[in-house]
């Protein structure tokens, strides 16, 4: 029964009144819980009694006070509450504290009181201190709760990484042993059983029941055997997920609990919601609602799978590092580098089978921490030895090319000298370039510290695309961007692999594009261009400074596309190469036939549309009537051209395309093009 974010907001928040509680607990023993176990310390009384507001308020002000009109059997929550608990078999919450000061726990010492804690044994003491959790002080229930139930601690012990894997079943306070809300849980669940610690010279071996045994480790601890994952539940750090049933406090008082749902169970009542930080990192979550870790310690119990611990483990590592290692010295020294590291990740993978089969067969926790250090040790130990000359070789390349190339560039050059060429080497490449819209105007008006974060926002997402799909980011200019495909490392599909990485760069845009508007003020569009074709790739520069690039007709080309998109409305406009080597993985259209300025040639150009298969059919019909209204136009057709038109724009009125052709097909209407007209647009300008 989760206390959640939801139960606090329908009926307040955190601490409930105990008359509330009461309601809770009551209903929860309607509903046919045999047990119900609180993950919450009951320390101190409720201030929201009218007697102990009463109290409060005469002693501040110093007059005695009266609240007149409420019964009495209603003056005291706490009361109320106990009376509730008595309904049925509670176990209530206490915490052991460790600390130098005294929290207040001298209650402990009065016997009538904790006879309610029902302690495992009493007066132990001698050898079994030493192995135990001793807790310096206790932070009890008060009398009149602890008094209509057991009590139990609810203190989680996580590892130095502070996540839970193990729990105590026991902790010692003076010279009483007391049991842990999950075994309380269980001992009440069972009618209260004869229960005995059993221990050696050695430390704990577990806790006897009537007909079970639970085995420990040597403090009392026993390793949690986490379910599977079921129900997922979401607060205030995101979804997590719980392996039992799970109810709102809210859904049980207000009657929405289902039949059924609670009739013979345990019932564990804590809290998952904000503030209450009773969020726990475990082995299988680093969200885990901290009531579940002793819900999932009640149900190990009960099932008997907890997993297990023994002494002989150690033994078993210690058997398994000495052949682990000798098998691994044979094989690098024996084998290629490639077929070494197989085994060795081979290796590890198989003591990492081994591991989970012991644990899903037998229950044994047999984690090969050890062996996979070994392992980790030899492995580049060895391979360093052996590598040892070809470092010496990428060492020479370094000390002659390491100033003349960035960084991407001498790494695929350490790997592969023999690619590398001064003079450089002709290459099928597919080059790209970007440009933020309007950015000149921007930067003149952020300032330079908010200008240059603006633009780290903007690149680093742009820039991890690229290179998460192969692409080598050539420079940025600004805001401008420059990257290619197929160099330095060669690509089959770069063509295909740079029109992915320009429509992913589009969709990261319009993600981020609101965010970045309300943090900076500005939209951003950005225009991208890309060409592919033959292109000389080396080292270009000075004789002091060098940068690997590219150059050639192609380069220049896909430079000019990317500034066309002012004059059709598009963001991505690729070359007729482009399309052809990549028409089978992404939508295109026939955008136009063009002469960029310094050529004479027209040549066909393409907007990207998206990925194959992804247009919607409106978006299909309004390519399709503009793909044949432009070849209207390329023939002249002009009233053909505009009756198709008008049917694209009815469809997409802000198709910039439609309405760039509608308006140059108007203006051929009054001006004819010449005779020699072939349909070609000539650019008169380069941005």
């Amino acid at each position: 029964v989760d206390i959640d974010d939801h139960a606090l907001q329908v009926h307040g928040q955190w601490p409930w009144p105990r008359y509330r509680m009461a309601r809770l607990t009551e209903l929860i023993f309607d509903a046919g819980a045999k047990v119900v176990a609180f993950d919450i310390v009951f320390a101190e009384p409720d201030r929201t009694s009218p007697a102990m507001l009463e109290q409060d308020i005469s002693r501040h002000f110093n007059l005695p006070v009266r609240i007149e009109g409420i019964p009495a059997e209603l003056a005291d929550f706490d009361a109320i509450f106990a009376s509730a608990l008595r309904r049925g078999r509670a176990v209530l919450g206490c915490g052991m504290v460790v600390s130098d000061e005294p929290y207040g726990g001298e209650l402990a010492d009065d016997p009538g009181y904790v006879g309610q804690v029902v302690p495992i044994c009493a007066g132990l003491g001698g050898d079994i201190s030493e192995h135990l959790f001793q807790a310096s002080d206790i932070r009890l229930a008060l009398p009149s709760l602890a008094a209509a139930g057991r009590t139990a601690f609810v203190n989680a012990n996580p590892d130095w990484d502070n996540v839970i894997r193990s729990s105590p079943l026991v902790w010692q306070y003076g010279t009483r042993i007391y049991p842990s809300l999950s075994l309380q849980a269980v001992l009440t669940f069972l009618g209260f059983p004869k229960c005995r610690l059993k221990y050696v010279k050695q430390g704990v071996e577990g806790i006897e029941l009537k007909d079970r045994f639970i085995p420990t480790d040597r403090r009392s601890c026993v390793v949690i055997n986490y379910r599977k994952a079921g129900e997922k539940t979401a607060n205030y750090r995101g979804d997590f997920y719980s392996s039992f049933p799970r109810y709102s406090a809210a859904d049980i008082l207000e009657g929405r609990l289902p039949a059924g749902a609670l009739d013979g169970k345990i019932v564990f009542v804590g809290s998952s919601a904000v503030g209450l930080k009773d969020i726990k990192a475990t082995p299988v979550s680093q969200f885990f609602s901290g009531v579940e870790v002793h819900a999932t310690i009640v149900d190990n119990i009960l099932a008997s799978d907890l997993l297990l611990l023994p002494d002989y483990i150690d033994g078993m590592h210690c058997m398994a590092i000495l052949p682990v290692g000798l098998i691994l010295v044979a094989v690098i020294a024996r084998a290629r580098s490639w077929v070494s590291f197989l085994f060795a990740a081979a290796l590890v993978a198989a003591l990492m089978k081994i591991s989970s089969v012991l644990i899903d067969r037998w229950h044994l926790v047999f984690v090969p921490t050890w062996e996979i250090i070994a392992v980790g040790i030899l492995y580049p130990t060895l391979t360093t030895i052996k590598f040892w000359q070809e470092e010496q070789q990428r060492k020479r390349v370094r000390e002659m090319f390491g100033t003349m190339v960035s960084r991407t560039v001498l790494q695929y050059l350490e790997s592969h000298p023999e690619s590398f060429s001064l003079s450089g080497r002709r290459v099928e490449a597919t080059m790209f370039f970007s440009d933020v819209a309007g950015f000149t105007a921007i930067s003149e008006k952020l300032e330079p510290e908010r200008l240059s974060e603006l633009l780290n926002s903007y690149l680093s997402p742009m820039t991890r695309i690229i290179m998460e799909r192969g692409g080598y980011v050539d420079k940025y200019e600004g805001d401008a961007i420059m990257a290619e495909w197929g160099v330095p490392f060669p690509m089959a599909d770069h063509a295909v692999q740079a029109c992915l990485a320009a429509i992913e760069q589009q969709e990261k845009l319009d993600e981020i594009r609101r965010e970045l508007q309300m943090k900076f003020g500005y939209r951003l569009d950005v225009r991208m261009g890309l060409n592919s074709g033959s292109v000389t790739a080396g080292n270009m520069g000075s004789d002091r400074r060098f940068q690997y690039t590219v150059m050639g007709d192609a380069v220049n080309f896909a430079a000019r596309l990317e500034p066309a998109n002012k004059d059709y409305g598009t963001r991505i406009i690729i070359g007729e190469a482009t399309f052809l080597a990549a028409k089978d993985a992404i939508e295109a259209r026939l955008l136009d036939r063009i002469v960029v300025q310094g050529k004479s040639v027209p040549v066909v150009v393409y907007e990207l549309a998206g990925r194959k298969g992804e247009l919607e059919r409106d978006r299909e019909a309004v390519v399709r009537f503009y793909e044949d209204a432009l070849r209207f136009h390329w023939d002249r057709k002009w009233e053909d051209a505009l009756e198709l038109l008008d049917r694209a724009l009815k469809l997409d009125p802000s198709d910039g395309p439609c309405r760039m052709l509608t308006d140059r097909i108007r203006w051929y209407q009054n001006n004819p093009p010449p005779p020699e007209w072939a349909g070609e647009h000539v650019r008169g300008r380069k941005d």
